[in-house]
């Protein structure tokens, strides 16, 4: 194996990763309807942490109580302590490999089962939603898992509330960028508060957070500064357009990312969306502490303990998209298969 900076090791936060690789959070449909965790799950989990997967962040769990809130009918929840020892059995397994294991916390908001506009929210129900978090995010620390990631990007609810040609409220969680910021930020804020001071925290954003693109970069860099001041270990950039580039595009938002560090070099970041091959992985690394892989893990999840042996050095992913529709009717996660039968127990009603 020739000499490379991909598996070196690296510090998130309190903890060192055996490499530079994170597994980014993807939904794998994979839940039970009532929000708990399925066999199916923790034998995609024993797959990833085996095949040379440093961190490994889960698909994202809803924050809410009420599993009407949920995203899909497939989702987990972390929104009551009755999840805790299903959760156990995930981070468990991941660190049987000494891997990281990271819970995505999230809420639909707007892509919801049961979608609905922040804006018509009471302050007061803001606040909730901001506790929701915090708790989901000491039920993460209790079922064992090392870290959460707060789910900031992909116009789920807090990205919307971040978007500031969304975001028309009135009173302190809109009408200003800091006021935009100021429910992701008391989010971080309660966690750092809550938990243990070795816990890991990590924010998922995205590259662009207007619907102009105006200032967009400096928008990026009051937000990563802020949440990292708060106490945010690493920011994850991706973005709410990676499902619709061009099939030949590579490494969607490096040049954000790059601009990012260059103002800021002490924030710590990861980059995600068009890292399909060992030479974009180092591409990537050039510019941010780790690299992190959705699709590519999705269809090959063996594909980095293929590429440490030599035996593969791009994905077999064509970035056909199809992955967001054929778990329901093909009952497949990628175009090139297997049928997963608790996809088709699922959704072959």
């Amino acid at each position: 194996m020739e000499k490379t900076i991909i598996f070196t090791p690296m510090e998130m936060g309190s903890i060192t990763a055996k490499n530079r690789i994170i597994r980014s959070a993807t939904n794998d449909h994979l839940g039970n309807i009532d929000g708990t965790v399925s066999d199916a799950e923790i034998t995609m989990y024993d797959t990833l942490a085996s095949n040379n997967i440093g961190t490994i962040i889960t698909g994202h769990m809803s924050v809410a109580p009420d599993l009407t809130l949920r995203a899909d009918e497939a989702q987990l929840s972390i929104g009551d302590d009755s999840f805790i020892p299903g959760l156990r059995r995930i981070a468990t397994k991941i660190h049987e490999y000494d891997s990281i294991a990271l819970a995505q916390i999230s809420l639909a908001g707007p892509k919801g089962l049961n979608p609905f506009d922040f804006n018509t929210l009471t302050t007061t129900e803001m606040e909730q939603i901001r506790d929701w978090f915090i708790a989901a995010a000491r039920r993460a620390e209790e079922s064992g898992f090392d870290g959460v990631q707060v789910h900031l990007a992909h116009w789920y609810l807090l990205q919307a509330v971040l978007n500031v040609d969304i975001n028309h409220r009135t009173d302190k969680y809109g009408g200003s960028d800091e006021n935009c910021l100021r429910l992701p930020l008391e989010i971080v804020e309660g966690i750092r508060k809550s938990c243990h001071k070795d816990f890991i925290l990590t924010v998922k954003m995205n590259a662009h957070n207007t619907l102009s693109g105006e200032n967009d970069g400096d928008l990026l860099a009051y937000y990563a500064t802020g949440l990292t001041e708060a106490g945010a270990d690493l920011v994850e950039l991706s973005g709410a357009d990676f499902s619709r580039k061009d099939r030949k595009a590579e490494l969607y938002y490096l040049e954000e990312a790059r601009k990012l560090k260059n103002r800021h070099p002490e924030i710590k970041m990861s980059l995600v969306g068009g890292i399909f091959s060992k030479d974009t992985i180092e591409k990537a690394l050039e510019v941010t502490e780790f690299a992190s892989l959705s699709r590519t893990l999705l269809t090959q999840p063996d594909f980095i303990t293929r590429m440490k042996k030599g035996e593969e050095s791009k994905s077999r992913c064509i970035h056909c998209n199809k992955c967001f529709e054929i778990f329901a009717t093909k009952y497949e996660r990628c175009v090139f298969g297997p049928v997963i039968p608790k996809l088709e127990e699922t959704f072959g009603k």
